[in-house]
């Protein structure tokens, strides 16, 4: 993998306010695959995200990638609070599409 410049490695919080600052106020931080899921063709994905200004972290369980951000996606902008966000995506049955 290239190595980035080091003008361009920030702290979390600093790339979180100065994505802040130039208007977006919901995205995803970071994406990563911590598991594999007692469900059968599933895995269990960590993200942070940042949902209306507010950092936030769940588990997300999901067949691929595509299909856990299609889940947070349903989420975001709601108003649900982590906790509750977290439930749900990381259950499979209250979490089905």
């Amino acid at each position: 993998m290239a190595k980035l410049k080091s003008k361009y490695k920030r702290d979390n919080s600093e790339l979180i306010q100065s994505v802040i600052d130039s208007g977006v106020k919901t995205f995803i931080t970071k994406i990563k695959m911590i598991e594999t899921s007692k469900v059968k063709g599933y895995q269990i994905y960590e993200c942070d995200y940042v949902d209306n200004g507010a950092i936030r972290n769940v588990n997300i369980i999901a067949m691929d990638i595509t299909d856990a951000v299609s889940r947070l996606d349903s989420l975001v902008n709601k108003g649900i609070p982590s906790q509750t966000a977290n439930y749900l995506l990381s259950s499979k049955t209250l979490n089905n599409k």
